[in-house]
Parts: C-alpha cells; sequence; structure tokens
C-alpha cells in the first residue's frame, strides 16, 4: 500500500449548488431532463426548455462530465457521477466538485462518499447537507495515483457486473412478457404442431362476454371465481410483539418490477396471533391498493414468517397452476381504469374492482407449457438477484478495507 495522506475536501476542488428552477419553469414533458430528488440517478418525470438550459449553463455554476453529483437533501449524500449528457438538477439539492484530479481521482472520491463521512447538519424538520459540511470533510487517499485506479477498478468492476446483472433481469422480464402478449393476447401459443395457433388457422369463436374472438376451448372466468383476495395488516410500530416476522411494504413494491428481493424487507415483532393471519405462501399474488397502484409483484423464494402491509391485496388463486396466467393478466393491467376505482386522489385499487375483472383462460395444455417456460424465466432472475445480493456484501465489505489502506495490492 503506496503511503496515505489527508486533505480537506474544499482544498481539492470547488464544491457548488445549482441554480433554483422554479416549478412554473418546469413541464411534463420538454428537451432537457429535470431531476429531482425523487429522481436523482434515475429518470427523469419532467423537464425544462432548452432555452432556459443554455442560460443557466452560460450564467452559473455547472458540473463537467465525470464530476461527482451529491444529494443534499431527502436521500442525503445520494451520489452519481455526471454522464455528461444535457441535463438540470434541483437547485440546493445536488452540489459537486470540480476536481483537476491532481491528487485525487474522481472515480476515488465517488466510492470515499460511499463511506457516507460528511456531518448532517438538523434543521427544525429536514437534514440538509451544505457547501460547508462538504468542505471540512477529511479525505484519505493513497499519494499514488496508480493505487487510487487499483482500488477503484475493483469497486467499478464489481459494480459493472450488478449493473450487467440487473440488464439480463430486465431483458428476462421483457422475454417473460412478449410471451405473454404473443399467447395470450394474439393468441398464438403453440399448436399441437408447435405452430403459432391463430396464424396456422386454428378455430376462434366469438365470445359475447368478452366481445371478441377467442380461441376454441377456452373459457371465461371472474377473479372473484378464480382467487380469493385479503387486505394486508394495520399495525401499530410500537407494539410489542412475541413472533419476528419481514414486512412486505408498498416502497418494496414501488422500487422493484416484478420479483420482490425478500433481503430488502423490514424486520417487525408482533403478536404470533396477529400476524399469523397475514403470512405469505408461495402461491399468492401481491397486488398494491396505493403508491403504484395496481402494481403485481411476486415473491418467488420460499416465504418464511413474511407478512404484508394493509396498503397491498394479497390474490391467492385456488388453483395454483393459474398462478403465472393471473400475474402477467393483472400486470397487464397496472396503471389502467381496470384495476381502479374513482373519487380518490390516490386511485386505491379494491378488492370489489379486482373481482369483477373478466380473463380468458387456456386450455390445461397450455396453460402447464406456459408455466415451463415462464418459471424458467424467473428463477434465472431470482438467481442474478441473489448474485447482486452476494455482489453488494462483497463491494460493502471491500470498500471500507480498500479506502482505509487495510487491504493492499502486491506489483
Amino acid at each position: 500500500m503506496s503511503e496515505l495522506s489527508m486533505i480537506k475536501l474544499g482544498d481539492i476542488g470547488k464544491i457548488s449548488m445549482c441554480k433554483r428552477v422554479l416549478k412554473n419553469q418546469t413541464s411534463s414533458n420538454g428537451e432537457i431532463p429535470f431531476y429531482k430528488i425523487s429522481t436523482f440517478g434515475g429518470k427523469a418525470d419532467c423537464f425544462i426548455s432548452r432555452e432556459l438550459y443554455e442560460e443557466y449553463k452560460t450564467k452559473y455554476s455547472f458540473p463537467k462530465k465525470g464530476a461527482i453529483l451529491i444529494s443534499a437533501a431527502g436521500t442525503l449524500g445520494r451520489t452519481v457521477i455526471y454522464n455528461g449528457e444535457d441535463a438540470f438538477f434541483q437547485d440546493s439539492n445536488i452540489v459537486w466538485v470540480d476536481n483537476d484530479e491532481s491528487k485525487v481521482t474522481n472515480s476515488f472520491l465517488y466510492y470515499y462518499y460511499q463511506l457516507k463521512p460528511w456531518k448532517k447538519t438538523i434543521g427544525s424538520t429536514i437534514e440538509r447537507l451544505y457547501n460547508d459540511n462538504l468542505r471540512d470533510i477529511d479525505i484519505i487517499f493513497p499519494t499514488d495515483i496508480n493505487e487510487q485506479e487499483r482500488i477503484t477498478k475493483v469497486l467499478k468492476n464489481i459494480d459493472n457486473r450488478i449493473l450487467n446483472n440487473d440488464k439480463i433481469i430486465l431483458e428476462l422480464e421483457s422475454m417473460a412478457k412478449t410471451i405473454y402478449d404473443y399467447w395470450f393476447l394474439q393468441y398464438e401459443f403453440p399448436n399441437e404442431e408447435g405452430k403459432p395457433y391463430k396464424s396456422s388457422g386454428g378455430k376462434m369463436v366469438y365470445s359475447e362476454e368478452l366481445k371478441k374472438e377467442i380461441p376454441e376451448g377456452w373459457t371465461i372466468g371472474t377473479l372473484s371465481k378464480l382467487a380469493t383476495f385479503n387486505n394486508g395488516i394495520n399495525y401499530d410500530k410500537d407494539e410489542i410483539g412475541d413472533k419476528k416476522y419481514k414486512i412486505i411494504n408498498v416502497r418494496n413494491i414501488t422500487s422493484s418490477s416484478l420479483l420482490i428481493n425478500d433481503s430488502e424487507l423490514d424486520d417487525i415483532e408482533l403478536k404470533k396471533i396477529q400476524g399469523d393471519k397475514y403470512l405469505v405462501e408461495s402461491n399468492d399474488i401481491l397486488i398494491a391498493r396505493s403508491g403504484t397502484p395496481g402494481a403485481v409483484r411476486l415473491l418467488l423464494s420460499n416465504p418464511d414468517d413474511i407478512i404484508y402491509c394493509g396498503f397491498i391485496i394479497k390474490c391467492k388463486p385456488n388453483n395454483e397452476k393459474h398462478r403465472l396466467l393471473l400475474t402477467y393478466y393483472l400486470k397487464m393491467l397496472e396503471g389502467s381504469n381496470a384495476t381502479k376505482t374513482g373519487g380518490s386522489i390516490m386511485q386505491n385499487v379494491s378488492q370489489d374492482t379486482l373481482k369483477q375483472v373478466k380473463i380468458c383462460l387456456p386450455t390445461e395444455s397450455v396453460i402447464s407449457i406456459f408455466n415451463e417456460k415462464i418459471l424458467t424465466l424467473l428463477n434465472k432472475m431470482q438467481c442474478l438477484i441473489k448474485e447482486n445480493e452476494e455482489l453488494t456484501k462483497l463491494r460493502d465489505e471491500l470498500l471500507p478495507l480498500l479506502m482505509n489502506g487495510q487491504v493492499s495490492f502486491k506489483n
């Protein structure tokens, strides 16, 4: 390990905050993405005009490509590396360091920030990270730039593997949805000869209930006849219980796209007689009532003392063979009026609304083949999710050891 040195972050480079953008200067569509705390490091949901962007970029401090952006409020200290694309960031909530990298590389700083070294200034209602807080941070770093690069290379390789796995998971999810759409919306499931049913002349019959043609032999059922529905538990967080559970909250649904990661669930203690009424079983489908109304998720791993909160509805298929079919049918309805009740701003999903939904049921042979194909894809996704857990744990264990010089490299 090369010699370690210490320096104030304020002595390395300039620390700035973005110029304030007013709400009436943003819109739901436009040329330049505008990132707020809620979308920081992700996908922007509002925009500003290119004219305003060019004006602010010319007049005020603006990050360079490769600069580190730090969330100063909300998710305090969340960091991303600016990719240089045209974008703007919420005024006092994003800061950056203009660093000439003569002593410390930006890549090293990025990982150093993951140690959460900043001081927190606590206001009356919110914690906020100010420029002076950042300027006073002591940065301990190897004086050898090559050593800094070796450290960040190890951590980057792990992060890149995690990102690559995330991309594969999304591709597998897309493949599963494509199979569902092709088989059950276009009716091109394989016939007895393995050819697409409808385009190969498969017989279609008109359904009065659905007002459209469906394959011969398929039936219509309502979800009230195909499954049972139950709302989750409402509880007092301060209550003292006699059994430990993991609980699925709405944020676990909104932070996922199909499979819920059980390692991210909160721990809770409740009375066994109360909590056991809301256990999630392997055949269940989980549907958000609020947050992302109608969002459908699965818990693929074997649930062990996992319960679900009152803002979630549990759908239990009467026939476990229908679980994946119902899952993808309900996912098709995510965000649509079919899964919403009117009147409230939240547009909460209700059991009554779900029970009225009609679904076209294929023959048993088609369902069996579909289940086999989809389950193979879901198992691959679950393996990648578990691998990412292990990689994240490895990275988080290595991070302080590498940064503090407890682990070194041979030449």
